[in-house]
């Protein structure tokens, strides 16, 4: 990374005639946030396949089990990815104002939030854990919530780790730094990977020997892996040269960095607990719907992750450019800015997903060969692949108004396209028209196109140029 404390461009870059010097110019400083971040996700992505693949190994029920802990996880995500956007946000206006100090300020008061808090949570959550299951997943198989709460207290383990690294990444993003995430990311996948095959199918050699631990072995590896990374991105905040730490200041506050924060973290936390609790109350009605229901639903969001994470390298660049180009007082860079990533961005997911729905049941079958699971799953990809372009505009708009402050907006379209259209459109086609997992797909995909028109609506309208943080 360079040096720069900001990617921004400078006042005579803006002032030239030569359009196509700007847009490469444009296109440089996306493509330096973007590609980094989309790696890291890709790493990520790669994992959440592997790991979805092996547990279908294992059995539908272990596959259904891990499905359902992913989502309770995301859900208690929530929290901190909305502190995260609030320092990614804050840390990039900061940067665009050219006020490093004020940006290390912003960082320290998320990791001493970050510690604090991902603590209470962690013990909460391991001393809950037996009602917590059997409450949300009531309906499903008894084999299924019994594993889901093996796996869910073998992970909890490294639940701080996590949290902060969450918390972390988020600002080292703000400040530009795509590539620590990145690298952090790669080395966590690399240690879980490897993990996972000795844990899971076990290893006999004249060195080790191992026995098979099945969804156990997972639950382990996943939980080392991740402590490891909580690890290597706290050591990385003290090592980084534009936001560097002193170690002795950590547990000082300051409470004027705090309310800014907040001003940005509190509607994102509101916009995450409504879509993660979206995602988490659909994911019990699937639970509802039998194993092969839930088990489908797991292989469908994985096959789309692998068509959408380049997009979601995008949409970071799109949060860390708009907040450094509103910092420094200039809306229409951060309006050029997020044009040109829609460009990039929809050329490239349309390219993907031609052949996520050209390939849609040979991806299914490398997950499952239960035919059932293929009927369905071919559907589910087929359909997910049209809605992918307003999928696009839903992660690049909504991550460029969050740069820009504007979460107030993004939590009300989330609220109207996940409760409003996925949730009741979902409950609806199944109970009048008995599509049951079907039924979901179709709500899953009006949701996105719903989203993605009222995203595109607000970005014409221009207001969130002007919103404060």
């Amino acid at each position: 990374m360079s040096e720069r404390s900001s990617l921004l461009l400078d006042e005579k870059d803006i002032s030239l005639t030569n359009i196509k010097t700007i847009d490469e110019t444009l296109k440089k400083d996306i493509l330096r946030l973007a590609i980094p971040a989309t790696l890291e996700q890709i790493l990520i992505m790669v994992v959440g396949v592997v790991s979805t693949i092996f547990m279908g190994r294992i059995g539908k029920e272990a596959l259904s089990a891990v499905g359902l802990i992913n989502i309770l996880t995301n859900f208690i995500l929530a929290l901190f990815t909305a502190l995260s956007t609030g320092s990614t946000v804050l840390v990039a206006r900061l940067i665009g104002e050219r006020n490093l100090k004020g940006a290390k300020e912003a960082v320290r008061q998320s990791l001493i939030i970050a510690i604090s808090s991902s603590l209470f949570i962690t013990v909460l959550c391991y001393v809950t854990a037996d009602k917590i299951i059997s409450i949300l997943f009531s309906q499903a198989d008894r084999e299924v919530i019994r594993l889901a709460l093996v796996y869910f207290k073998i992970t909890l383990y490294s639940f701080p780790l996590l949290l902060v690294n969450t918390i972390v990444s988020g600002t080292l993003r703000g400040a530009g730094d795509t590539k620590t995430p990145m690298k952090v990311a790669y080395a966590v996948n690399v240690i879980n990977i490897l993990l996972s095959v000795i844990l899971i199918f076990g290893i006999d050699t004249h060195f080790m020997s191992i026995k098979p631990l099945g969804l156990v072995g997972a639950a382990s590896a996943v939980s080392i892996a991740r402590a490891i990374g909580g690890i290597i991105i706290l050591v990385a905040l003290f090592r980084n040269r534009v936001i560097p730490m002193e170690f002795e200041r950590v547990l000082t506050f300051d409470f004027h960095i705090i309310k800014r924060m907040l001003r940005v973290g509190i509607p994102a936390a509101l916009e995450q607990f409504i879509m993660q609790g979206g995602f988490l109350l659909l994911q019990v009605i699937i639970s509802g719907m039998g194993t092969v229901a839930i088990a489908v639903y797991q292989i469908g969001m994985s096959i789309n992750s692998i068509s959408f994470m380049p997009v979601w390298g995008f949409s970071m660049a799109a949060t860390t450019l708009v907040g450094q180009s509103l910092g420094a007082l200039k809306p229409d860079l951060a309006e050029a800015y997020v044009k040109r990533i829609l460009k990039m961005s929809l050329i490239l997911i349309c390219i993907l997903g031609s052949l996520s729905f050209s390939f849609s049941r040979q991806l299914v079958s490398i997950y499952s060969s239960d035919l059932e699971i293929l009927k369905i799953g071919n559907f589910a990809i087929k359909i997910l692949s049209l809605s992918l372009p307003f999928l696009c505009l839903v992660s690049v708009i909504s991550s460029s108004l969050r740069g820009a402050g504007d979460i107030l907006y993004v939590t009300i379209t989330t609220f109207i396209g996940i409760w409003c259209f996925r949730l009741t459109l979902a409950i609806l086609l199944n109970r009048l028209f008995n599509l049951n997992i079907y039924g979901v797909w179709i709500a899953v995909c009006i949701d996105f196109a719903t989203r993605g028109l009222l995203y595109l609506a607000r970005f014409r309208r221009g207001k969130w140029k002007n919103a404060i943080v």
